[in-house]
């Protein structure tokens, strides 16, 4: 075999062990890309409309005719409860209506969102990030639940309540103990109330 053989034979085998590197190396990529586009996913999934009405996993949105309790917030502001709705997937929903009964645009809807200040960050001008059901038999008491970038499944962006208007809201909680029918619900500046859990 002439020299200019044996150098064709060299530069052969030298791409063929090139092209498997560069195959290796695009297969384990691909890999990493799929593992980063599965841990992007929500670990909760969200059934609501930020802006609007929870359906509790059933597909059924809250009758907002039905007024289970009435919590007296702010000024002129009301919160009627439509529902509390126990949900198979673990968690509650809550379903009511903010009005404002009076002539004058409410602005202090930060307050609601409460005091940790990634739940401020997130709200885009308030939200209902700051309420909780509190279990009184237990002892216990569950704050709403968050996304992956820790945005409370409620109803947010409320920078304000225009005069004589109405808003339909929602708040997600994690679920209490099957036996737990009732709880109260609080929400900064409203007062408080015990509502009972429906559902399951």
């Amino acid at each position: 075999m002439s020299m200019w053989q044996i150098r064709q034979a060299r530069r052969a085998a030298l791409a063929t062990t090139v092209a498997a590197a560069l195959t290796f190396t695009l297969s384990a990529c691909g890999g990493d890309d799929g593992g980063d586009k599965a841990a992007d996913k929500p670990s909760i999934e969200q059934t609501n409309d930020s802006q609007g009405k929870g359906t509790g996993g059933t597909g059924e949105v809250a009758d907002d005719s039905k007024v289970i309790v009435t919590l007296k917030g702010p000024e002129d502001i009301i919160l009627d409860i439509n529902s509390v709705v126990r949900d198979a997937g673990g968690f509650v929903t809550v379903n009511g209506v903010l009005k404002n009964t009076g002539d004058k645009e409410f602005y202090e809807t930060s307050l609601w969102t409460g005091p940790e200040l990634d739940l401020k960050k997130g709200a885009g001008g308030g939200s209902l990030g700051g309420a909780s059901l509190v279990d009184k038999e237990e002892k216990k008491r569950y704050y709403t639940l968050r996304d992956t970038e820790n945005r409370p499944l409620a109803t947010m962006g409320i920078p304000s309540v225009k005069a004589n208007s109405e808003l339909n809201v929602f708040m997600q909680f994690p679920a209490p103990p099957e036996n737990t029918a009732h709880v109260d619900l609080q929400i900064p500046t409203f007062q408080t109330a015990t509502v009972e859990i429906t559902g399951g």
